[in-house]
């Protein structure tokens, strides 16, 4: 190895440069001695492909802005980019992520029903304009959407906590803009420096961010020629899918993606563009050699224009040669496929669904393909309930119960000191998906049922609702319909096989049976 080494040191230094593509003969056959990797090839064939690695704040810094601005570009005016900020929103929102406050009982063996209800109606309360908005226009339900269009297109989402409110906590979006990323500054003795616009410890733990202002009013410093303000990093929300080690801002999520679309852009437009000349029929005038008007060098140029039905005569010694593009042909389709795959695989969609075309498909392969989407969507799920609601309820609670704004509806008041069992036991819980092919699905769930592979709380969650609340809805049901004086037997009916016991109860708290219905 000694050998091979020594063939990679640069002229007249003792460094060796293994990253860079300039490498004279000796390089290129000691490589080809070493190894058959045919990701390092470095001859013609791969020497406008990268050979230096970057680090993630070199990435940000030289590239950041650019994928922001086409990104946003295409978020506008490119459909098929607006169908996956959509997607998007739909499949990691949706109606929003639900609360589950499960407390329990200082014995352990049953809920807290009047804290988890407390809790979950106070916090649907605060989800109002009024109460959650510093601008007192957008519920919460709108600040989740806005957040998710700018995980989308941005790739990173900046949310301020802001005191005040009847519940002690309102919401600020910040445009990822104003935090810009070609504002550093190395240490200043302090132990902290900035990158990228947020301000880090020795440990690259956040400390503060700064935004850009107009504001000649509010507390702000300048800096190279721009006004900013600091907010300390305990106030921020920085939501940001990490994809490598060190990373410090967030890159949009169709950024593989983007070039291709672009191109697909292109090639419609232009596809649009001579299939409309095509179809307006032209045609050249052209004459024979000793035919023709003498053309002075300011005289226009002969135009026929005709009606449909009619018939022109051409003048002695002209004819006229059809010009008629024959593109778009259906290469298109194929091309066009091909290029929204790829796109679609770099934003971790589907094609049928990016591509709104669902010809061809089938049960199995929509339900292989949307199972697999799903877990990514899930995994977006995470990304923005980790980041955004779980934070926000923890600091929520906190300011909530201090000033005694959690109460359910019968007036009962959570004390501050359960904010601990409030935190402990709250989770969030993203939308789920109505089976592909129901059927199938419910017959197989019935199956790991029978098997005591799968619970039917499992089943439930899976659907993205509440086992328990489900349980007593159901039990609530049945409880409507034996008071309206529907028949037993109906009852029995409409619940099928699985219910062999009714739903009722004796004076003394014990279950009845249909036996003692008889009696």
């Amino acid at each position: 190895m000694g050998i091979v080494a020594n063939l990679f040191k640069l002229p007249g230094s003792g460094k060796r440069e293994l990253g860079s593509a300039m490498y004279g003969p000796r390089a290129r056959k000691a490589m080809r001695l070493v190894g058959g990797i045919d990701a390092a090839r470095v001859d013609r064939f791969a020497e406008t492909w990268t050979g230096t690695p970057v680090t993630p704040d070199e990435m940000i810094r030289l590239w950041h802005r650019i994928l922001q601005a086409r990104s946003r570009d295409m978020a506008i005016n490119d459909p098929y980019m607006r169908n996956f900020v959509r997607r998007a929103r739909v499949n990691v929102i949706g109606h929003g992520p639900k609360l589950k406050c499960a407390v329990q009982m200082a014995s352990g063996q049953r809920d807290d029903t009047k804290t988890n209800s407390a809790v979950m109606q106070s916090w649907d309360e605060w989800k109002h304009p009024e109460n959650c908005d510093v601008t007192g226009t957008e519920t919460f339900r709108s600040l989740e959407l806005t957040v998710q269009n700018a995980l989308t297109i941005d790739g990173e989402a900046f949310v301020k906590i802001v005191s005040g409110g009847p519940f002690g906590i309102q919401l600020q979006l910040i445009d990822a803009v104003r935090c810009p990323v070609d504002y550093d500054f190395s240490s200043d003795g302090k132990g902290t420096y900035i990158r990228s616009g947020i301000e880090f410890d020795q440990h690259d733990r956040p400390v503060a961010y700064h935004f850009s202002t107009d504001d000649n009013n509010g507390d702000y410093y300048q800096f190279g020629g721009m006004k900013y303000h600091r907010v300390p990093a305990d106030e921020v929300l920085h939501i940001f899918r990490k994809e490598m080690i060190g990373q410090k801002r967030g890159l949009p999520w169709a950024m593989s993606a983007l070039f291709r679309l672009k191109r697909l852009r292109g090639f419609e437009d232009n596809a649009a563009m001579n299939a409309e000349v095509g179809a307006g029929k032209m045609g050249i005038i052209s004459w024979d050699p000793d035919a023709g008007p003498e053309k002075e060098d300011d005289q226009e140029e002969i135009r026929i224009t005709a009606e449909g039905g009619t018939f022109v005569e051409l003048p002695s010694g002209a004819r006229l040669d059809k010009w008629d593009p024959s593109f778009p042909e259906t290469a298109m389709t194929s091309f066009t496929k091909t290029l929204l795959r790829g796109a679609g695989a770099g934003m971790g969609v589907m094609y049928p669904g990016l591509g709104n075309d669902l010809e061809g498909v089938n049960f199995s392969s929509i339900r292989a393909g949307a199972l697999d989407e799903r877990e990514l969507w899930k995994e977006d799920q995470r990304l923005i309930i980790e980041g955004l609601h779980l934070p926000i309820f923890r600091r929520w609670a906190a300011a909530a119960l201090l000033r005694g704004m959690v109460v359910n509806d019968d007036g009962y008041v959570v004390p501050a000191g359960k904010l601990r069992a409030i935190v402990r036991h709250s989770t969030f819980h993203g939308r789920r998906w109505d089976w592909v092919d129901p059927k199938s699905d419910a017959v197989a769930n019935r199956m790991a049922m029978e098997n005591l592979i799968k619970s039917p709380q499992e089943i439930i969650r899976e659907r993205g609702h509440d086992p328990t609340q489900v349980i007593q809805e159901i039990a609530q049901w049945y409880r409507d319909l034996k008071a309206a004086g529907v028949p037993d037997p109906v009852i029995a009916l409409a619940a099928g096989q699985q219910f062999k016991v009714m739903i009722d109860e004796k004076p003394d708290g014990s279950a009845a049976s249909g036996n003692d219905e008889k009696q």
